[in-house]
C-alpha cells in the first residue's frame, strides 16, 4: 500500500529513479534531502535519520534487487515523513535480519528498526519490491520558524529512542 492509499492522506514529494548501481546511492540521499530540508531543516534529526534509512534501503534495492532501475518516493504529512524504495524485482531475497554482529554487511535493517516508527515490505503484483519505512517529526510542512528559516528540532522533537517491530507490514500497522 503506497501513502497515497493509506489511512492518513500524506503529501508526495515527488519520485525519484536512481540507475541501480552502488555509486548512485548518493543521488538519492541528494534528491531526498533536497525535498525534505525546506520543510524541516537540514539538521533536523527527522531529516538527517530519513536520509540515513533511504542509504540504507536504496543500498540494499540496489545490491539485492533485481533490475537496472530502483525508485524512490517520499511523502510528507504533519507527523511522519514516509519514503518508498521499489526495485524492478527479480532478487532473490526479502529483507531480513543477518545474525552477524561482527560482519561487514547486515547492519542496515537493525538501524531501520530503531530509527524508524514502522516500516515494512510488499512484493507487488508486478513482481517488484517495495520497502517503506516512516520516520516522525514534529514541524509541520510549510511552517518556518523565525525571519523565515526552518523550524529548529527540538531536543525531544521524539525521532530518537522510538523503536518499531522489524517486520511491520503496512496492512499490519
Amino acid at each position: 500500500m503506497s501513502a497515497e492509499q493509506g489511512p492518513r492522506p500524506m503529501k508526495h514529494l515527488g519520485t525519484c529513479v536512481v540507475p541501480a548501481a552502488p555509486k548512485n546511492v548518493v543521488n538519492g540521499r541528494r534528491w531526498l534531502l533536497g525535498r525534505l530540508e525546506p520543510l524541516l531543516g537540514a539538521k533536523h534529526s527527522a531529516c538527517e535519520d530519513s536520509v540515513l534509512l533511504l542509504s540504507e534501503t536504496l543500498t540494499n534495492a540496489i545490491v539485492h534487487g533485481g533490475g537496472h532501475l530502483v525508485e524512490v518516493d517520499a511523502y510528507v504529512d504533519t507527523a511522519s515523513i514516509r519514503v518508498e524504495v521499489t526495485d524492478e524485482g527479480g532478487g532473490t531475497t526479502v529483507p531480513h535480519h543477518v545474525d552477524d554482529p561482527h560482519g561487514e554487511h547486515g547492519r542496515g535493517l537493525p538501524i531501520l528498526s530503531m530509527l524508524a516508527k514502522a516500516w515494512g515490505f510488499e512484493q507487488l503484483d508486478d513482481g517488484r519490491l517495495r520497502v517503506w519505512f516512516e520516520v516522525p517529526h514534529t514541524v509541520v510542512p510549510g511552517t518556518r520558524g523565525p525571519q523565515g528559516a526552518p523550524a529548529r528540532p527540538r531536543a525531544d522533537d521524539g525521532v530518537h529512542g522510538v523503536s518499531a517491530s522489524a517486520n511491520r507490514h503496512a496492512e499490519g500497522g
